[in-house]
């Protein structure tokens, strides 16, 4: 028998389709450490936003690792401080950078739409990547079909629905995201919205990227989380066949209790991770400021430390553009901390690459 589109239950689920006995534990769990999350960033030492762009970097190469874009958070930062030459797979992440970036500022005067989802694909698939050239920016006008490399139709492991269909379920799912209408926990619905945008399957291309850009993007907006910085592709990425299998289960056997429990289990550990990471950094912070102005007596060693927490990969015209420390002064200082083994450097003689790898440590 000829397998066809798949046609998907509007949402908000009927109610005898979530079994919360069967995942309660998990549920009280994930909101505990997300909480646990969320007060330790308000009382960090380090300033959270210092932290943030080396994190959402790490999030772009888990997440499109997932797609099977095979480059390290080392290859990226080295792209970002010029000392490496760009390619398509490194343009990827970077473009999966942006557009989470774009999507968390334009939170701001747009809600969680089909506008929005549009304008990220639109930076998703830009700069001549692997599938720039499939519509970006436009919901699919033809079938596609998900399965192993070379598939068809006949053996493709998922068919989302028909393309004129498309726009009618995203309207659907976009209603539910704003107006869900149903009693359930944030930390659900996230799941439950997560699962029907990969089951719609709107882009020709970027679906899986675009999805995950919304988990975070959505837990902000309805202030489960303090900033859009809650990433869950790194947990996914992990157990990647059983999050597609259990995706094609909520599917093809209704299983949305195992998605969910599935969900909720990567939240936690996304968050044990999280907090280890920021207790760590913290340490970490307090250490090495501490040593690098024993070594500098300077106000202007702690603008070098906070930027290289930003930058852990940099050059000394990042340590400049970043700070108001002229090129001289930036050289005289990284000497010093690379003499006290804090950085090291590729030992060029000139446009030099310097290392932080205390917190490259933590990050990989």
């Amino acid at each position: 028998m000829a397998k066809v589109p798949f046609t998907p239950d509007n949402l908000p689920l009927t109610s005898e389709r979530i079994d919360q006995l069967m995942f309660i534990h998990e549920l009280i769990e994930a909101n505990k450490k997300v909480a646990q999350y969320q007060v330790l960033l308000q009382n960090t030492k380090l300033p959270s936003h210092l932290l943030l762009n080396p994190v959402m970097l790490n999030e772009a190469v888990q997440s499109t690792k997932i797609e099977g874009t095979q480059v390290t958070l080392d290859e990226v930062l080295e792209v970002e401080a010029h000392s490496r030459k760009n390619n398509k797979d490194i343009q990827e992440v970077l473009n999966y950078y942006h557009a989470l970036r774009e999507g968390m500022d334009k939170l701001a005067v747009l809600p969680l739409s089909t506008r929005l989802f549009k304008e990220m694909h639109v930076t998703l698939m830009s700069n001549e990547v692997r599938g720039g050239n499939r519509s970006p920016g436009e919901y699919r006008k033809i079938q596609n079909f998900i399965g192993p490399e070379g598939c068809s139709m006949e053996t493709a492991t998922y068919i989302p629905p028909q393309p004129q269909l498309v726009d009618t379920f995203m309207n659907n799912l976009e209603i539910y995201i704003n107006d869900p209408r149903d009693k359930l926990d944030e930390l659900i619905r996230i799941a439950i919205i997560h699962a029907q945008f990969e089951t719609i399957h709107p882009f020709l291309d970027g679906n899986g990227r675009i999805g995950r850009i919304l988990i975070p993007l959505y837990l902000f907006n309805k202030k489960v989380i303090d900033y859009p910085n809650f990433f869950l592709s790194e947990a996914l990425e992990r157990d990647k066949h059983k999050y597609y299998r259990y995706l094609n289960d909520t599917r093809y056997n209704g299983d949305w209790n195992q998605w969910i429990q599935f969900f909720l289990v990567a939240i936690i550990q996304q968050a044990d991770k999280n907090i280890r990471l920021i207790n760590d950094v913290n340490t970490l912070y307090d250490h090495d400021l501490d040593l690098a102005q024993s070594l500098i007596n300077s106000s202007g060693v702690k603008k070098v430390v906070d930027c290289i927490f930003q930058k852990p990969i940099f050059t000394v015209q990042t340590i400049c553009s970043s700070t108001d420390l002229s090129e001289a002064t930036c050289r005289r200082y990284l000497n010093i901390l690379e003499s006290n083994k804090m950085i090291f450097s590729d030992g060029r003689q000139r446009s030099k690459t310097y290392y932080y790898y205390n917190l490259l440590d933590k990050l990989r």
